[in-house]
């Protein structure tokens, strides 16, 4: 009748893989950090975080977040 099936067990790669992309938009950046949009907007208003322009959208590369956070590569 009704069978559980086994849990399968995954990373936090596999669940989230934005964690391994080159690129963030804001709103990403924002939710992987748990800083707010304002603040990093702010940020990159002010020249402490850095940001690639494509377009009208700006995307902040994995390099330039853990820079910014201080986050050692």
């Amino acid at each position: 009748m009704y069978s559980e099936s086994p849990a399968t067990e995954t990373s936090q790669e596999e669940r989230d893989p934005s964690a391994e992309r080159l690129a963030y938009s804001v709103d990403e950046a924002s939710h992987l950090t748990g800083l707010s949009r304002d603040l990093l907007y702010d940020q990159m208003r002010r020249g402490k975080l850095s940001y690639v322009k494509i377009g009208r959208r700006r995307l902040i590369t994995r390099q330039h977040l853990e820079q910014f956070l201080g986050i050692a590569s």
